[in-house]
């Protein structure tokens, strides 16, 4: 049975990367739910490596769940502008598979789309406890994200990432160059509009307002098509920031799919890239307080 969970990091891939080699912080997100402590004979190493590593874990610290092995392999990845894949293709003594894939794409805003997806067959009673195992699995990976949010938060909050005021200052950017170019071609200012929800998904009135301003676009273009999807993904709006539940990296327009995480094109990562730089508050010198 397979899971697939994503959710964004306000860090760069390049930190994350770094931060996924480290099984210090490997213990650190998966605590207090799961403890694990190598099997005797066995030790931590600082990094994890290519190779087998047999765990012992306890549920809560208390509760043991025998071993399990951790096979650890990196794939190539299968996505432009992705990074490798890190995989886990373990499997233990209550579980005949427990196959764990963690991929990174970057965002255009600078931070990074971190997605488990975990393949799970339990060893006994499989029909049973296949399911109790992936629902098991569900509120594990939620946990194990919401720590890794928060490391990137740290992260982010010593200035390598944007804050949620200059990400408003972008998108308020962004629709300006939209509103700018009223006879350059659709498609061309489609993109304004598609960089500005990239940028803003992760904000409710952001990307309520980059919905809205689509909407709006399609009706004076007479695309009832497109004005009909609009519809519909304002309706969904309120759904996936209430559960948590929005396709990072999605432009937003009614010819891609409403749950598909993606990585936008080139030319929507430009001019977010872009609206970023310009909206940059440079840092104020000391002779210019009078200092």
């Amino acid at each position: 049975m397979r899971i697939r969970l994503s959710t964004p990091l306000s860090a760069p891939p390049q930190w994350v990367a770094t931060q996924l080699q480290s099984t210090a912080v490997f213990r650190h997100i998966t605590a207090p739910v799961i403890h694990f402590r190598p099997a005797p004979g066995h030790h931590w190493p600082a990094h994890w490596a290519p190779g087998d590593l047999v765990l012992q874990m306890r549920l809560l610290g208390m509760i043991p769940m025998g071993p399990q092995t951790v096979r650890i392999s990196v794939e190539p990845c299968t996505q432009a502008g992705g990074w490798p894949t890190l995989r886990d293709n373990g499997e233990g003594v209550l579980m005949r598979r427990w196959d764990h894939r963690i991929t990174l794409q970057p965002l255009p805003d600078g931070r990074t789309l971190y997605t488990d997806e975990i393949d799970v067959a339990a060893r006994y009673l499989p029909w049973l406890m296949t399911p109790l195992s992936a629902l098991f699995a569900q509120g594990f990976y939620r946990h194990r994200q919401r720590r890794w949010r928060h490391l990137a938060a740290q992260h982010a909050a010593d200035g390598t990432a944007p804050t949620a005021v200059q990400r408003l200052a972008a998108f308020e950017h962004l629709l300006a160059g939209f509103a700018r170019l009223p006879d350059a071609p659709p498609p061309q200012r489609w993109r304004w509009l598609e960089a500005a929800h990239v940028l803003g998904q992760a904000s409710l009135p952001l990307h309520w307002r980059a919905h809205t301003a689509m909407l709006r676009y399609a009706v004076a273009l007479g695309d009832t098509r497109e004005a009909a999807g609009q519809l519909l993904r304002l309706a969904l709006v309120p759904w996936g920031h209430l559960l948590a539940r929005l396709p990072l990296g999605n432009i937003g327009r009614s010819h891609v799919s409403a749950f598909q995480p993606m990585v936008p094109a080139a030319e929507v990562t430009v001019l977010i890239q872009q609206a970023v730089e310009d909206t940059a508050t440079p840092p104020v010198r000391l002779d210019e307080r009078g200092a």
